[in-house]
Protein backbone atom coordinates (compact mmCIF):
# COMPACT_ATOMS: atom_id res chain seq x y z
CA UNK A 1 0.00 0.00 0.00
CA UNK A 2 1.54 3.35 -0.98
CA UNK A 3 -0.46 5.31 1.67
CA UNK A 4 0.71 4.35 5.13
CA UNK A 5 -0.09 5.63 8.60
CA UNK A 6 1.91 4.84 11.76
CA UNK A 7 0.08 5.99 14.92
CA UNK A 8 3.04 4.83 17.02
CA UNK A 9 6.80 4.45 16.69
CA UNK A 10 8.21 1.38 18.36
CA UNK A 11 6.19 -1.42 19.92
CA UNK A 12 5.75 -2.87 23.38
CA UNK A 13 4.65 -6.34 22.23
CA UNK A 14 8.04 -7.93 22.84
CA UNK A 15 7.51 -10.54 20.12
CA UNK A 16 10.39 -13.02 20.00
CA UNK A 17 10.43 -13.06 16.20
CA UNK A 18 10.08 -9.29 15.65
CA UNK A 19 11.43 -8.40 12.21
CA UNK A 20 12.03 -4.75 13.06
CA UNK A 21 14.76 -5.66 15.55
CA UNK A 22 16.72 -7.38 12.78
CA UNK A 23 16.67 -4.55 10.25
CA UNK A 24 19.45 -2.13 9.52
CA UNK A 25 17.76 0.88 11.13
CA UNK A 26 16.53 -0.91 14.27
CA UNK A 27 18.83 1.20 16.46
CA UNK A 28 16.87 4.31 15.46
CA UNK A 29 13.60 2.99 16.87
CA UNK A 30 12.84 4.24 20.38
CA UNK A 31 9.63 3.85 22.20
CA UNK A 32 6.92 2.98 21.96
CA UNK A 33 6.05 6.60 21.38
CA UNK A 34 2.85 8.23 20.14
CA UNK A 35 2.89 10.05 16.83
CA UNK A 36 0.58 12.96 16.11
CA UNK A 37 -2.57 11.84 14.36
CA UNK A 38 -2.61 15.18 12.58
CA UNK A 39 0.08 14.13 10.14
CA UNK A 40 -2.53 11.99 8.37
CA UNK A 41 -4.39 15.20 7.58
CA UNK A 42 -1.69 16.08 5.06
CA UNK A 43 -3.11 13.35 2.84
CA UNK A 44 -6.40 15.23 2.64
CA UNK A 45 -5.42 18.89 2.94
CA UNK A 46 -2.04 19.17 1.21
CA UNK A 47 -2.47 21.63 -1.65
CA UNK A 48 0.59 20.74 -3.67
CA UNK A 49 0.32 18.37 -6.59
CA UNK A 50 1.86 15.23 -5.15
CA UNK A 51 1.53 11.49 -5.53
CA UNK A 52 -0.50 11.30 -2.30
CA UNK A 53 -2.98 13.82 -3.68
CA UNK A 54 -3.62 11.69 -6.74
CA UNK A 55 -3.95 8.55 -4.65
CA UNK A 56 -6.46 10.22 -2.32
CA UNK A 57 -8.53 11.28 -5.34
CA UNK A 58 -8.58 7.64 -6.40
CA UNK A 59 -9.61 6.66 -2.84
CA UNK A 60 -6.59 4.41 -2.44
CA UNK A 61 -7.00 2.80 1.03
CA UNK A 62 -4.70 3.89 3.83
CA UNK A 63 -2.81 1.16 5.67
CA UNK A 64 -2.71 1.72 9.44
CA UNK A 65 0.10 0.00 11.32
CA UNK A 66 3.07 -1.29 9.33
CA UNK A 67 6.04 -1.52 11.67
CA UNK A 68 4.28 -0.78 14.98
CA UNK A 69 0.97 -2.14 16.22
CA UNK A 70 -1.64 0.66 16.14
CA UNK A 71 -3.62 -0.89 19.01
CA UNK A 72 -0.79 -1.81 21.38
CA UNK A 73 -1.40 -1.05 25.08
CA UNK A 74 -0.35 2.63 24.95
CA UNK A 75 -3.30 3.25 22.63
CA UNK A 76 -5.43 3.13 25.79
CA UNK A 77 -3.60 6.26 26.93
CA UNK A 78 -2.94 8.23 23.75
CA UNK A 79 -5.86 7.17 21.50
CA UNK A 80 -3.97 8.16 18.34
CA UNK A 81 -5.50 5.31 16.36
CA UNK A 82 -8.98 6.17 17.60
CA UNK A 83 -8.55 9.77 16.44
CA UNK A 84 -7.26 8.54 13.10
CA UNK A 85 -10.28 6.28 12.64
CA UNK A 86 -12.62 9.16 13.44
CA UNK A 87 -10.89 11.38 10.89
CA UNK A 88 -11.30 8.67 8.26
CA UNK A 89 -14.89 8.04 9.33
CA UNK A 90 -15.77 11.69 8.69
CA UNK A 91 -14.70 11.15 5.09
CA UNK A 92 -15.92 7.53 4.78
CA UNK A 93 -12.39 6.82 3.57
CA UNK A 94 -11.27 3.17 3.26
CA UNK A 95 -8.56 1.85 5.56
CA UNK A 96 -6.74 -1.38 6.37
CA UNK A 97 -5.64 -1.87 9.98
CA UNK A 98 -3.18 -4.57 11.06
CA UNK A 99 -2.98 -5.59 14.72
CA UNK A 100 -2.51 -8.31 17.32
CA UNK A 101 -4.87 -6.45 19.68
CA UNK A 102 -8.29 -6.43 17.93
CA UNK A 103 -10.04 -6.64 21.32
CA UNK A 104 -9.16 -2.97 21.86
CA UNK A 105 -11.51 -2.12 18.99
CA UNK A 106 -14.49 -3.84 20.58
CA UNK A 107 -14.86 -0.97 23.06
CA UNK A 108 -17.95 1.18 22.30
CA UNK A 109 -15.87 4.25 21.42
CA UNK A 110 -14.15 2.27 18.68
CA UNK A 111 -17.24 0.51 17.35
CA UNK A 112 -18.88 3.92 17.01
CA UNK A 113 -15.79 5.22 15.20
CA UNK A 114 -15.91 2.43 12.61
CA UNK A 115 -19.65 2.68 11.99
CA UNK A 116 -20.05 3.18 8.20
CA UNK A 117 -16.25 3.28 7.84
CA UNK A 118 -14.95 1.05 5.02
CA UNK A 119 -12.49 -0.93 7.14
CA UNK A 120 -10.47 -4.13 6.88
CA UNK A 121 -9.05 -5.49 10.14
CA UNK A 122 -6.15 -7.88 9.71
CA UNK A 123 -5.28 -9.82 12.86
CA UNK A 124 -1.87 -11.47 13.12
CA UNK A 125 -1.56 -14.91 14.71
CA UNK A 126 1.70 -16.88 14.70
CA UNK A 127 0.41 -20.05 16.41
CA UNK A 128 -2.86 -21.49 17.68
CA UNK A 129 -1.10 -22.92 20.76
CA UNK A 130 -1.88 -20.44 23.58
CA UNK A 131 1.11 -21.56 25.71
CA UNK A 132 3.58 -21.18 22.86
CA UNK A 133 1.95 -17.91 21.82
CA UNK A 134 2.45 -16.50 25.32
CA UNK A 135 6.18 -17.09 24.88
CA UNK A 136 6.43 -15.83 21.31
CA UNK A 137 4.14 -12.81 21.85
CA UNK A 138 4.22 -12.13 25.62
CA UNK A 139 2.46 -8.80 25.39
CA UNK A 140 -0.44 -9.84 23.15
CA UNK A 141 -3.81 -11.53 23.88
CA UNK A 142 -4.33 -15.28 23.31
CA UNK A 143 -5.83 -16.62 20.05
CA UNK A 144 -9.29 -17.14 21.55
CA UNK A 145 -9.60 -13.47 22.54
CA UNK A 146 -8.39 -12.29 19.14
CA UNK A 147 -10.91 -14.44 17.29
CA UNK A 148 -13.74 -13.39 19.60
CA UNK A 149 -12.84 -9.77 18.91
CA UNK A 150 -12.81 -10.40 15.16
CA UNK A 151 -16.30 -11.87 15.38
CA UNK A 152 -17.50 -8.77 17.22
CA UNK A 153 -15.90 -6.50 14.61
CA UNK A 154 -17.36 -8.58 11.78
CA UNK A 155 -20.81 -8.16 13.31
CA UNK A 156 -20.11 -4.41 13.53
CA UNK A 157 -19.54 -4.25 9.77
CA UNK A 158 -15.75 -4.53 9.41
CA UNK A 159 -14.11 -6.95 6.98
CA UNK A 160 -11.97 -9.28 9.12
CA UNK A 161 -8.98 -11.36 8.08
CA UNK A 162 -6.21 -13.28 9.81
CA UNK A 163 -2.52 -13.14 9.05
CA UNK A 164 -0.45 -16.23 9.74
CA UNK A 165 2.57 -14.07 10.27
CA UNK A 166 5.17 -15.10 10.79
CA UNK A 167 4.27 -18.52 9.47
CA UNK A 168 6.39 -21.53 10.43
CA UNK A 169 4.63 -24.84 9.72
CA UNK A 170 6.25 -26.53 12.72
CA UNK A 171 5.28 -23.75 15.15
CA UNK A 172 1.75 -22.85 14.04
CA UNK A 173 0.18 -25.94 15.67
CA UNK A 174 -3.23 -27.27 14.60
CA UNK A 175 -3.70 -24.86 11.72
CA UNK A 176 -6.87 -26.56 10.45
CA UNK A 177 -8.54 -25.98 13.81
CA UNK A 178 -7.42 -22.35 13.70
CA UNK A 179 -8.92 -21.97 10.22
CA UNK A 180 -12.26 -23.41 11.37
CA UNK A 181 -12.44 -21.00 14.32
CA UNK A 182 -11.44 -18.09 12.09
CA UNK A 183 -14.12 -19.02 9.56
CA UNK A 184 -16.71 -19.10 12.33
CA UNK A 185 -15.59 -15.57 13.34
CA UNK A 186 -16.33 -14.26 9.85
CA UNK A 187 -12.88 -14.59 8.28
CA UNK A 188 -12.76 -15.46 4.59
CA UNK A 189 -9.20 -14.42 3.70
CA UNK A 190 -6.00 -15.77 5.28
CA UNK A 191 -2.72 -14.01 4.59
CA UNK A 192 0.53 -15.87 5.03
CA UNK A 193 3.99 -14.42 5.63
CA UNK A 194 6.90 -16.82 6.24
CA UNK A 195 9.12 -16.61 9.32
CA UNK A 196 12.32 -14.66 8.67
CA UNK A 197 15.08 -15.06 11.22
CA UNK A 198 17.34 -12.01 10.94
CA UNK A 199 21.04 -12.30 11.60
CA UNK A 200 21.48 -8.89 13.25
CA UNK A 201 20.74 -7.56 16.73
CA UNK A 202 20.26 -10.92 18.44
CA UNK A 203 17.08 -11.92 16.58
CA UNK A 204 17.92 -15.63 16.47
CA UNK A 205 18.87 -15.62 20.15
CA UNK A 206 15.55 -14.04 21.16
CA UNK A 207 13.59 -16.66 19.26
CA UNK A 208 15.66 -19.47 20.75
CA UNK A 209 15.20 -18.06 24.25
CA UNK A 210 11.42 -17.96 23.84
CA UNK A 211 11.28 -21.50 22.48
CA UNK A 212 13.83 -22.95 24.88
CA UNK A 213 15.92 -24.51 22.12
CA UNK A 214 17.90 -23.59 18.99
CA UNK A 215 15.15 -23.47 16.39
CA UNK A 216 17.31 -23.58 13.26
CA UNK A 217 19.26 -26.53 14.63
CA UNK A 218 16.12 -28.46 15.66
CA UNK A 219 13.66 -27.78 12.84
CA UNK A 220 13.07 -30.37 10.13
CA UNK A 221 12.20 -27.62 7.66
CA UNK A 222 14.73 -26.56 5.04
CA UNK A 223 15.98 -23.04 5.80
CA UNK A 224 18.46 -21.10 3.70
CA UNK A 225 20.56 -17.98 4.15
CA UNK A 226 18.84 -15.14 2.28
CA UNK A 227 21.30 -12.35 3.01
CA UNK A 228 20.22 -10.50 6.15
CA UNK A 229 17.95 -13.30 7.34
CA UNK A 230 17.27 -17.03 7.04
CA UNK A 231 13.95 -18.29 5.66
CA UNK A 232 12.30 -21.50 4.51
CA UNK A 233 13.29 -22.34 0.95
CA UNK A 234 10.80 -21.29 -1.69
CA UNK A 235 10.20 -24.91 -2.68
CA UNK A 236 9.27 -25.86 0.89
CA UNK A 237 7.17 -22.71 1.30
CA UNK A 238 5.25 -23.61 -1.84
CA UNK A 239 4.55 -27.13 -0.58
CA UNK A 240 3.22 -26.02 2.82
CA UNK A 241 1.21 -23.10 1.45
CA UNK A 242 -0.43 -25.36 -1.13
CA UNK A 243 -1.56 -27.55 1.78
CA UNK A 244 -2.94 -24.45 3.50
CA UNK A 245 -4.76 -23.43 0.33
CA UNK A 246 -6.46 -26.80 0.09
CA UNK A 247 -7.50 -26.77 3.76
CA UNK A 248 -8.81 -23.21 3.46
CA UNK A 249 -10.67 -23.93 0.22
CA UNK A 250 -12.63 -26.71 1.92
CA UNK A 251 -13.87 -24.08 4.38
CA UNK A 252 -14.70 -21.52 1.70
CA UNK A 253 -11.63 -19.44 2.53
CA UNK A 254 -8.76 -18.07 0.43
CA UNK A 255 -5.03 -17.97 1.17
CA UNK A 256 -2.90 -15.09 -0.11
CA UNK A 257 0.86 -14.45 0.07
CA UNK A 258 2.67 -11.23 -0.79
CA UNK A 259 5.29 -13.12 -2.80
CA UNK A 260 2.58 -15.15 -4.59
CA UNK A 261 4.54 -18.34 -3.86
CA UNK A 262 2.00 -20.68 -5.44
CA UNK A 263 1.14 -18.43 -8.38
CA UNK A 264 -2.57 -18.23 -7.57
CA UNK A 265 -2.84 -14.55 -6.66
CA UNK A 266 -2.48 -13.37 -10.26
CA UNK A 267 -1.15 -9.98 -9.05
CA UNK A 268 -4.28 -9.21 -7.10
CA UNK A 269 -3.73 -7.18 -3.96
CA UNK A 270 -2.26 -9.43 -1.27
CA UNK A 271 -4.28 -7.52 1.34
CA UNK A 272 -7.31 -9.52 0.25
CA UNK A 273 -9.46 -6.52 -0.59
CA UNK A 274 -10.30 -7.40 -4.19
CA UNK A 275 -14.05 -7.39 -4.66
CA UNK A 276 -14.79 -5.55 -1.42
CA UNK A 277 -17.06 -2.53 -1.69
CA UNK A 278 -15.17 0.78 -1.29
CA UNK A 279 -11.82 -0.91 -1.91
CA UNK A 280 -11.95 -0.91 -5.70
CA UNK A 281 -9.22 1.72 -6.01
CA UNK A 282 -6.32 -0.55 -5.09
CA UNK A 283 -4.67 0.02 -8.43
CA UNK A 284 -1.76 -1.46 -10.35
CA UNK A 285 0.84 -0.12 -7.94
CA UNK A 286 4.34 -0.79 -9.20
CA UNK A 287 5.42 -2.59 -6.02
CA UNK A 288 2.88 -5.32 -6.79
CA UNK A 289 3.14 -5.43 -10.55
CA UNK A 290 6.86 -5.43 -11.22
CA UNK A 291 8.49 -6.59 -8.00
CA UNK A 292 9.47 -9.86 -9.65
CA UNK A 293 11.74 -7.94 -12.05
CA UNK A 294 14.26 -7.04 -9.36
CA UNK A 295 17.18 -9.45 -9.41
CA UNK A 296 20.73 -8.09 -9.78
CA UNK A 297 21.26 -4.34 -10.34
CA UNK A 298 17.74 -3.69 -11.63
CA UNK A 299 17.40 -0.15 -12.99
CA UNK A 300 14.33 2.07 -12.75
CA UNK A 301 13.77 1.90 -16.52
CA UNK A 302 13.90 -1.90 -16.44
CA UNK A 303 11.55 -2.02 -13.47
CA UNK A 304 8.96 0.27 -15.09
CA UNK A 305 9.21 -0.95 -18.69
CA UNK A 306 5.76 -1.42 -20.19
CA UNK A 307 3.99 0.01 -17.14
CA UNK A 308 2.06 3.26 -17.52
CA UNK A 309 2.42 4.69 -14.01
CA UNK A 310 0.45 7.94 -13.45
CA UNK A 311 3.00 9.14 -10.85
CA UNK A 312 6.14 8.11 -12.75
CA UNK A 313 8.20 11.18 -11.73
CA UNK A 314 7.39 10.90 -8.03
CA UNK A 315 8.10 7.19 -7.97
CA UNK A 316 11.43 7.70 -9.72
CA UNK A 317 12.40 10.16 -6.98
CA UNK A 318 11.56 7.55 -4.36
CA UNK A 319 13.49 4.93 -6.30
CA UNK A 320 16.60 7.12 -6.53
CA UNK A 321 16.49 7.95 -2.82
CA UNK A 322 16.73 4.25 -1.89
CA UNK A 323 13.21 4.06 -0.46
CA UNK A 324 12.55 0.53 -1.70
CA UNK A 325 15.45 -0.75 0.41
CA UNK A 326 13.77 0.65 3.51
CA UNK A 327 10.35 -0.70 2.52
CA UNK A 328 11.46 -4.18 1.42
CA UNK A 329 14.20 -5.69 3.60
CA UNK A 330 15.22 -8.27 0.99
CA UNK A 331 16.45 -5.49 -1.34
CA UNK A 332 19.77 -3.66 -1.35
CA UNK A 333 20.06 -0.20 -2.93
CA UNK A 334 23.17 0.33 -5.05
CA UNK A 335 23.88 4.03 -4.60
CA UNK A 336 26.46 4.28 -7.37
CA UNK A 337 24.12 3.35 -10.23
CA UNK A 338 20.70 3.80 -8.52
CA UNK A 339 19.78 0.15 -8.94
CA UNK A 340 18.43 -2.52 -6.59
CA UNK A 341 19.59 -6.08 -5.98
CA UNK A 342 17.46 -8.82 -4.42
CA UNK A 343 19.26 -10.81 -1.72
CA UNK A 344 17.00 -13.83 -1.99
Amino acid sequence: MPLKCEPYSGCSGGCAYCSRSGLRDAHRVKGPEANSYRYIEKFFFHNKKRMETELIKRRMPIQIGINSDPLQPIEKVHRVTLRTLKLLQDREYPAILTTKYPNQMTEPTYTRAIDALPLVVQCSVSTEDPVLLSRLEPGAPPPRERLEALETLHDAGAHVMIRLAPYAPDLVGDVESLLVRARDAGVRVVQVGPLKIYHANGSRQRLNSALGYDYLQATQLAYENCGIFSAITLAEQKSHIEQLERAAAELGMEVLTCDDVTGNRAWRCCCGTDGLEDFEAIAEWAYFVNGHRINDHCSFDEYMRGHDCPWHVEFEQEWNSGKLERALPELVFNQDDKTYTRMW
